[in-house]
């Protein structure tokens, strides 16, 4: 419902316009009268003003002023202007101040009404405007927010080898993610590695303190340039820059030294994180997983250098490699499945494609070969480990792909062997790794042992197993270890009379301050409160 003034220094005049319609029927469920221009500013100011009949000639201050004033405190308002005269300069300045109408006094009441009808309408076709505008800056806010949850999935999906990564299947995905890449862009991930904080940080602050190491990555590494930055199903930060083979060349490995260099000294300067990058090579969307699979390997085999970026150049196919396909040796591929030895039964995948790419004769029919030599292989490999097809993640979506060429046989077979190896053998190896760290600490609580000790006795980076053991036991391996050695004190006051200073050095702690501020911590009085209370 809308609201009228009529403002007319004629009382009468007023009451006529006021009278001579029943308004209410064109929506309009308020109609005042005013008789003066700074009457009009008071009910304009007190409350909405739709429509606005105003009279040109009155003795105080002139209709025309007081639209002029309305246009800047009242700027919804409608104007119509009645005048008894009908001068060119009242009509001109009139329409310079875009008011709705000019009418004539005396003014005839269907002409007035069909007048503020055209207003309503006028009014209506705004609002409604308005509102899709509205909802337009909506779904353009929601949109925005979206597009990277949308890539984030899309991302996290490919690399999980839930999307089959070849044809039609892959475009449709890019296009349900709304990732618009450029023309003939390929992709350059990026694994960033953050391998420990500098300061005790509580979780909550470590997961915030992880949003801005990926924040910085996008400003320091996209800088600017069309990607995203992600993470995998282990929430391991991966960089995804889109660009043109051509510019992704111009940039070269020196830029992505000299970025990577930028990027970690910004993440100790701010974020108090200890960081690595391991940057991937230029490859096709579809590549992209294998590319990630070898970035990883890296992170998790590196043991001595830190805090530094590691530039991976790709695993080049000997040339004695390179012959027809002569099948494959189920029982030693198999061995290499159980045995967690991916590099080589995706090196032996790429052996077989640069033998089928040379071989002339019998293409089809070999290729046939290799795609179900390798079905025997899958099928026998989880067999062995009791399971079936539908067990397993994204399995069935792979085996269920027909390949017609070797290009597609070639990310088949590697998203395949890929998909079965990390469902299957990712559990016992977390397993695996966490148990052995757990029983190296419990071996060894009253020894000066770090994160890195840990690592190094399980054989693997720092990082790499604090993911692992954080995923499988819930707790960080830097707290479990600090916790082992609280409770092997508490263990030493209650059991025997050895000095509290002893008992710190017992458990590692050569400073005898910090030992005493993390028992606080742990059991909320020091050391001596505690024996002391016991006593």
């Amino acid at each position: 419902m809308y609201n009228m003034l009529i403002v007319d220094d004629e009382k009468y005049a007023a009451e006529g316009i006021l009278h001579c319609h029943d308004w209410s029927a064109l929506g309009i469920e308020s109609v005042r009268t005013a008789g003066s221009a700074g009457e009009a500013r008071a009910v304009l100011l007190e409350r909405r003003v739709d429509i606005l009949v105003c009279d040109i000639e009155m003795p105080d201050e002139d209709g025309l002023s007081l639209v002029r004033w309305a246009k800047e405190y009242s700027p919804h308002t409608e104007a119509v202007f009645l005048t008894c005269h009908s001068e060119f300069a009242y009509a001109k300045e009139a329409f310079q101040l875009k008011s709705f109408d000019y009418l004539l006094k005396p003014v005839d009441s269907d002409e007035l009404a069909g007048v503020v009808k055209q207003m309503l309408d006028a009014i209506r076709s705004r609002e409604e405007q308005s509102r899709h505008a509205e909802q337009f800056r909506q779904y353009q806010t929601l949109w925005s927010k979206q597009q990277p949850v949308l890539a984030e999935r899309f991302w996290r999906d490919l690399l999980s080898r839930r999307i089959l990564s070849f044809g039609d299947f892959l475009e449709r995905a890019l296009q349900d993610a709304q990732i618009a890449l450029p023309p003939g862009a390929k992709v350059l991930p990026i694994l960033i590695s953050i391998e420990e904080w500098q300061r005790p940080l509580h979780e909550r602050d470590q997961e915030i303190m992880a949003y801005a190491v990926k924040k910085a990555a996008e400003e320091l590494l996209l800088d600017g340039r069309p990607g995203h930055v992600v993470t995998d199903k282990n929430d391991v930060p991966f960089v995804m820059c889109y660009a043109s083979e051509a510019e992704q060349a111009r940039l070269g490995s020196e830029h992505w030294a000299a970025a990577g260099s930028r990027f970690i000294e910004a993440c100790a300067s701010y974020f108090y994180g200890q960081v690595s990058c391991y940057v991937g090579i230029c490859s096709d969307v579809n590549e992209v997983p294998e590319c990630c699979d070898r970035l990883r390997e890296m992170e998790r085999h590196n043991l001595t250098s830190s805090g530094a970026v590691h530039l991976y150049s790709g695993t080049a196919v000997p040339d004695s490699a390179a012959s027809a396909y002569a099948g494959i040796d189920i029982s030693e591929w198999s061995s290499y499945m159980i045995g967690g030895h991916r590099d080589r039964i995706l090196g032996r995948i790429q052996q077989i494609c640069a033998g089928l790419e040379k071989s002339t004769v019998g293409g089809e029919k070999q290729l046939e070969m290799a795609y179900q030599d390798l079905l025997q292989v899958i099928y026998h490999f989880l067999g062995v480990k009791g399971l079936s097809v539908h067990e397993v993640p994204s399995a069935a979506l792979w085996l269920s792909t027909p390949v017609r060429s070797l290009a597609q046989y070639k990310h088949w077979a590697v998203n395949l062997v890929s998909a079965v190896m990390d469902a299957v053998l990712e559990e016992s190896e977390q397993n695996g790794f966490a148990r052995q760290a757990l029983s190296f600490v419990k071996a060894n609580v009253e020894e000066d042992i770090s994160r890195e000790d840990v690592a190094a006795h399980v054989g693997l980076n720092p990082a790499y197993l604090s993911r692992l053991f954080k995923k499988e036991t819930g707790k960080n391996l830097i707290d479990y270890l600090i916790e082992c050695k609280m409770n092997r004190a508490k263990q030493l006051m209650d059991a025997t009379g050895m000095t509290v200073s002893m008992i710190a050095q017992q458990v590692g702690y050569a400073n005898f301050s910090h030992f005493t501020k993390t028992f606080r911590k742990y059991y909320g009085v020091n050391p001596q409160e505690y024996r002391s209370g016991r006593g």
